[in-house]
């Protein structure tokens, strides 16, 4: 059905959620994941989904050996959310590094547009200087969004961040 003012939504996925077989997916994410790590990320994706993610405070790491199934996964839930936010999904990518390191200004620019999902494929949280920006971004706090020629601005940040990564995370 298409979109009312009373429905309060600025964008909606390209397709349309249905019932149907899910053979295919059982099949990869089984192969790649056991039952009890498979529960957490399908239980993250739900919330997104929900909108229960934006009073959730945790953020999912992917961490292993390459090849394990890392990207795929998170592949995945970018193509379940329709892709980036500029091109109509609720994705964004980041940079964890930038985020919990002293010399990057504009670290929290990957959500000046309110993404629901934030990605890193192969992030590195081994050495982290300052968490701060990565904690309020976790608890959804207001943060200042600092856009390269743009003047900066507070916003509550809704992403539920997704990581993946070889080296083990250190906080």
């Amino acid at each position: 059905s298409p979109s009312k003012k009373s429905d309060y939504s600025s964008r909606r996925l390209s397709y349309k959620l249905a019932e149907g077989s899910i053979a295919a997916y059982d099949e990869l994410v089984s192969r790649l994941y056991e039952p009890e790590e498979r529960a957490k990320f399908e239980w993250a994706l739900g919330a997104i989904i929900q909108g229960d993610a934006k009073k959730i405070q945790k953020f999912l790491v992917f961490y292993g050996a390459p090849g394990t199934g890392k990207s795929t996964v998170m592949d995945i839930a970018y193509k379940l959310l329709g892709g980036l936010v500029k091109d109509g999904g609720y994705v964004a990518m980041f940079d964890a590094k930038a985020l919990v390191g002293n010399n990057n200004a504009f670290a929290t620019e990957a959500f000046k547009d309110n993404p629901l999902l934030a990605i890193q494929h192969d992030g590195d949280l081994s050495r982290i200087e300052d968490n701060s920006k990565l904690n309020s971004i976790v608890s959804h706090e207001d943060m200042r969004i600092n856009e390269k020629y743009k003047a900066t601005y507070d916003t509550k940040i809704n992403a539920f961040l997704f990581m993946g990564t070889n080296k083990p995370v250190k906080i």
